[in-house]
């Protein structure tokens, strides 16, 4: 019967929006929210398989322990290659006093980042096992120094005019394929509000506008790749790249600058 009553009270916790609402009841219930199985169903049913190692990271040193990794993994939450390069990029809290020391002699000013980045506070036997779980699901391949939007952004023409990239993209469709199938290539989440500056890597780890662009970019150009990240678990992808997907292509049919021999 506790058996039971305690796997009841995890089903309930994964659908409550905020969990601080459910914690602050009683005891039994942040008891419910310090349990990794909870935390993990939690994480899944909220963002998705594809997202879920993002925001677990994002929310904090408290959140994301090595159970509630070892959790996600068994439940199938997806370690991109992207992800974990982004991660190593950005794991660790900054030294203060040198960036004071840099301000002070204005060093470098505009390139400085000044807080901590949405890895910063991640727990190290948490970054070990996502690490080493990475480099197993991904047999070694994991090009930490590389940045595989970067490598997506070239693959899909991204440096070319819209009209030119057609070719050189399905040039490199089983590239672009592999990236995605193989290597579980898939965008950081867009900013819930857009920021009016961004820079990449962005701290807070949502994906800016420039790359947003250049995913609903390829899209237009080859829609077969949504199907590609479908095939590996994101399905939240429709959700996070419409909007975008949408502007793209009316600023496609009614461009600013229209071509002498475009018609209405």
């Amino acid at each position: 019967m506790e058996t039971l009553y305690a796997e009841l009270k995890v089903e309930i916790f994964r659908y409550i929006k905020t969990p601080i609402s459910l914690i602050l009841i009683n005891r039994n219930w942040y008891s419910t929210s310090q349990d990794s199985h909870a935390r993990a169903e939690w994480l899944i049913y909220k963002y998705g398989r594809a997202q879920a190692f993002f925001h677990a990271v994002r929310l904090g040193n408290n959140f994301l322990t090595e159970k509630v990794v070892q959790c996600l993994i068994a439940k199938g939450a997806i370690i991109s290659r992207y992800f974990v390069q982004r991660l190593v990029m950005q794991f660790g809290m900054n030294d203060n006093r040198l960036i004071e020391m840099k301000v002070d002699y204005n060093i470098n000013v505009d390139n400085i980042a000044t807080n901590d980045s949405w890895a910063a506070s991640l727990n190290i036997l948490a970054f070990t096992k996502l690490l080493t779980e990475a480099h197993r699901q991904l047999k070694g391949d994991i090009k930490i120094k590389g940045n595989d939007m970067e490598l997506f952004h070239y693959l899909t023409a991204g440096a070319l005019a819209i009209n030119q990239a057609s070719q050189k993209l399905l040039e490199n469709v089983h590239e672009i394929k592999d990236l995605i199938l193989n290597k579980k290539f898939i965008p950081f989440p867009p900013r819930p509000i857009p920021f009016p500056t961004e820079h990449y890597p962005s701290n807070d780890g949502y994906e800016n506008i420039r790359q947003l662009n250049l995913l609903s970019r390829a899209v237009l150009i080859f829609p077969d790749i949504v199907k590609f990240w479908k095939q590996i678990g994101y399905h939240e992808v429709c959700k996070d790249l419409n909007n975008i997907v949408m502007q793209g292509m009316f600023m496609i049919l009614f461009p600013q600058n229209s071509p002498a021999n475009w018609k209405a």
